[in-house]
């Protein structure tokens, strides 16, 4: 089944970032409806008195519909799955019309994670997401298996580098990266006055001979001599 849902709707240049069902835990109460509706026909039966065997066949066919009911819950447990890929997420769940729940990581503002006393003590928690949109085709996500580090995996993917907007990476010496590719190094950029000083090329850079030195190369006539004492 998970191969399924995978080839199904995953696409093929997606990274799957977390596959899973919802908790067993999940499955307790249709489990206990139908164990104490059992217990409740067995002593109807064995208890009631001729005249109230009416209500042993009716303890037996409510315990029926419990089991009917576990089953149909059980198939719907099977059914249902979370995925979270590296650019999307996604739920699906129903079993005579199937649905498939998607919002894009990049809508995603906030994620908030609840664990209530008994999903503490059996292990799983609930994923409250908050999009930009009006509109959110999926708001929660109960019985999540192993919350802490599915949460983690989530946000790192989310609000983490791989999730980071590429227009905002950071350059490789501090610099922040342009739509081009290239790199722009904001600690070399020269401010304020010095600006003017940074557009002069090396070239329009005047040249000053040392003192004491005197160039005769542009001198076409004798070199006058100087007067001895």
């Amino acid at each position: 089944m998970h191969s399924r849902i995978l080839d199904r709707y995953v696409l093929g240049d997606e990274r799957v970032v977390v596959a899973i069902r919802h908790h067993w835990a999940k499955m307790i109460e249709p489990v206990f409806s139908a164990v104490v509706g059992l217990a409740l026909a067995v002593w109807l039966a064995s208890n009631a008195p001729p005249e109230a065997s009416v209500l042993a066949l009716v303890a037996w066919w409510l315990w029926f519909a419990l089991v009917l009911r576990l089953a149909w819950k059980l198939l719907e447990w099977r059914n249902e799955w979370f995925v979270a890929t590296d650019k999307r997420l996604l739920m699906t769940y129903g079993l005579i019309t199937h649905k498939v729940a998607m919002m894009p990581l990049r809508k995603v503002t906030d994620m908030n994670y609840a664990r209530s006393p008994f999903g503490r003590i059996f292990g799983y928690g609930q994923f409250i997401m908050e999009s930009a949109g009006q509109d959110q085709a999926m708001r929660e996500i109960n019985w999540v298996p192993e919350p802490d580090e599915t949460y983690r995996r989530i946000c790192d993917t989310i609000f983490g580098p791989e999730g980071r907007d590429p227009d905002e990476d950071i350059g490789p010496e501090g610099g922040r990266a342009d739509r081009a590719g290239g790199y722009q190094d904001e600690r070399s950029q020269p401010s304020g006055h010095d600006e003017a000083a940074w557009e002069v090329s090396h070239d329009d850079e005047p040249s000053y001979a040392p003192v004491g030195y005197w160039d005769d190369s542009d001198i076409t006539g004798p070199i006058p001599r100087m007067p001895r004492d």
